[in-house]
């Protein structure tokens, strides 16, 4: 039977979160349990911190109403930030989270998952790049 190496970080601390951490990290985990949030918190991401309208954010498959709503709750969890400009407001990914959101996924690419393959009942896939 292979050993497999043991992560050096796990040998050398124990990870604990106090019960306000718990309880921020489980609304961010449920913010991103929605299809929709995650793929444009992804789309975001692919924009490596450029600014883009939120009725120029790609197709989700729903509403722009709901897209709208879905950024608020990204924006409200401290995901993504945003700006007005008069009538229009420009969003983009929150300062660090990108780099966050790339070390997650990159272990969920490592258990073969696509990561560019479309929502169903959308049109376009956001792929975040490497």
């Amino acid at each position: 039977m292979p050993h497999e190496a043991a992560d050096p970080a796990d040998e050398d601390e124990c990870f604990q979160l106090s019960a306000a951490d718990t309880v921020w990290w489980a609304s961010v985990f449920k913010t991103l349990g929605d299809p929709v949030r995650l793929q444009l918190l992804v789309h975001l991401a692919a924009l490596r911190g450029a600014e883009v309208a939120a009725h120029d954010i790609c197709d989700a498959g729903v509403a722009q109403s709901t897209v709208s709503h879905h950024l608020k709750r990204l924006r409200s969890m401290g995901l993504v930030e945003n700006r007005r400009e008069g009538r229009v407001v420009y969003y983009r990914m929150g300062a660090g989270v990108r780099s966050a959101l790339m070390q997650i996924l990159q272990q969920s690419g490592q258990a073969d998952a696509p990561m560019t393959s479309p929502m169903p009942g959308t049109q376009s896939s956001c792929p975040l790049p490497p």
